[in-house]
C-alpha cells in the first residue's frame, strides 16, 4: 500500500466539518429531505461530469451482476443524509461526527471480523478494539456540554 492512499481518508475527514455544514444550511431552505436529494442530485451531475472525462473504472456495464442490496447504499445515503441534517442543528456538527466516527469504526471492525458482505477479513484484536474503545470514550466526551 503507498502512504498516498492514507491521505485520501483524511482529507475526506477534514472536509466533513465544512460539507455538513453546508448541507445543514441548504436543509434550512429546502427541508432536511429536500435538501438531501438536492445534494444527491448535484452530486450524480458532478459525478458524471467527472466519468465524461475518463475519471471511471469501468461504466455501468456490470450493475445486473452486483448483489441487489449493494444499490440501497443511495437509498440509506440520502436517508442518512436527511437525518443527519436534521441532528446537526440539535447536537452539533462535532457531536455528529465524533458519534458517526466512532460508530462507523465499531461497525467496520464487526464487518471485517466477520468478513460481512465480502469485506476483506481482519480479525477484531485486542488492539483493534481498543482503538474502537478509545474513539467511543472521544466521541463520549466531545458530546458532553
Amino acid at each position: 500500500m503507498h502512504p498516498t492512499w492514507l491521505l485520501i481518508p483524511v482529507l475526506v475527514g477534514l472536509a466533513q466539518p465544512v460539507i455538513w455544514q453546508m448541507n445543514v444550511r441548504l436543509a434550512k431552505v429546502t427541508g432536511e429531505m429536500e435538501s438531501a436529494v438536492l445534494l444527491h442530485v448535484v452530486g450524480t451531475v458532478v459525478g458524471l461530469g467527472w466519468m465524461s472525462v475518463g475519471l471511471r473504472q469501468s461504466g455501468f456495464g456490470g450493475t445486473l451482476s452486483a448483489p441487489w442490496w449493494a444499490l440501497l447504499g443511495g437509498a440509506i445515503g440520502v436517508t442518512a443524509m436527511a437525518a443527519m441534517n436534521r441532528a446537526i442543528p440539535e447536537i452539533g456538527v462535532g457531536a455528529a461526527i465524533a458519534l458517526t466516527v466512532a460508530s462507523q469504526l465499531l461497525a467496520a471492525v464487526v464487518f471485517e471480523h466477520f468478513g460481512l458482505m465480502g469485506s476483506d477479513h481482519r480479525p477484531a484484536t485486542w488492539t483493534r478494539l481498543a482503538g474502537v474503545l478509545l474513539l467511543a470514550v472521544g466521541a463520549w466526551l466531545v458530546t458532553r456540554r
